[in-house]
């Protein structure tokens, strides 16, 4: 009967191309490692290796095999790997906020790797602007939130985890639609439309510095809501508006995504959560966070 045995003895040859150096990075005799590919062939009724004096060839046989067995075994070394961890058992409810700008960014593939991380926590997920995230997170109503930065508060800890650039989405109707890029003085005298200062001011305060310098005519949506004011603003009106967006957003017809060449603004995406929560939970996912963004956020395309 075969086992995992061979499938480590049958790859392991396959990617060698040799019965010495394959036995000897198993630790195997090479009549030991031939006894096992014996038996597969014997299973499957095929030859799977033509043999040479030095080499090995796969036949058509074995490399169909090895499509078969490569992903059988990663997900077994997976399964291993995922119910032999420390975070397996952990269960409760979680409270979890995130921001319409992190909600399209990295957030969508964080969010899968939470739930397979950590399958018997129940998350729950507040969607909310940014300044509201770090106000629950600090004051304990949230376990730990995703909101732009910058974020300065002792009381919080802070993982940067990606940026996103800053674009002008423009009506496919209006001059500048066919534009490849744009530079800021090309918006002289356009109205444009962006979210409220006063709602999502992370999102403001850098570029009102720069259209400061600009002669445009400035439209705001006085909502928090960006996707149902502004977008709708500018296809309503022919119109052009200058937001961060995510990798993950996407357009509604009739908008065009379309950068602006002088405008060197990033929005940083961060993960944040209060220093005195001692919930494990939360220390899991502080801990998951931290390995995968080591070397740092993700950067903008």
């Amino acid at each position: 009967m075969l086992n995992i045995s061979h499938i480590y003895a049958f790859l392991e040859l396959l990617e060698k191309r040799n019965f010495h150096a394959a036995a000897e990075g198993l630790h195997l005799t090479q009549s030991g490692l031939s006894r096992r590919i014996n038996a597969i062939e014997e299973r499957v009724d095929q030859r799977l290796f033509e043999r040479t004096t030095r080499l090995v060839r796969p036949t058509r046989a074995a490399l169909t095999l090895a499509r078969h067995w490569s992903e059988a075994l990663a997900h077994y070394q997976a399964g291993l790997a995922e119910v032999s961890s420390p975070d397996f058992d952990l269960s409760g409810p979680f409270q979890l906020g995130v921001s319409s700008t992190s909600r399209w960014g990295e957030w969508e593939n964080l969010s899968d790797e939470f739930a397979k991380a950590f399958p018997n926590v129940t998350v729950r997920i507040e969607y909310m602007p940014s300044q509201d995230v770090a106000f629950c997170v600090r004051n304990g109503v949230l376990d730990l939130g995703f909101c732009s930065g910058p974020v300065y508060d002792d009381k919080l800890g802070l993982i940067r985890i990606e940026q996103t650039r800053y674009c002008a989405l423009v009506s496919e109707r209006h001059p500048l639609a066919e534009r490849p890029k744009l530079e800021l003085k090309d918006l002289n005298h356009v109205a444009l439309s962006l979210v409220s200062a006063k709602t999502w001011p992370r999102v403001r305060d850098q570029l009102d510095e720069r259209l400061a310098k600009q002669d445009a005519d400035i439209t705001v949506g006085y909502e928090s809501s960006f996707l149902e004011i502004v977008l709708k603003h500018i296809i309503e009106h022919d119109g052009i508006g200058i937001h961060p967006l995510g990798k993950n957003f996407v357009l509604p017809r009739g908008v065009n995504l379309v950068g602006i060449s002088d405008l060197d603004l990033v929005l940083e995406n961060v993960c944040i959560w209060r220093k005195s929560n001692t919930s494990p939970i939360v220390r899991s996912m502080i801990n998951l966070l931290r390995r995968k963004y080591s070397d740092g956020p993700r950067q903008p395309v």
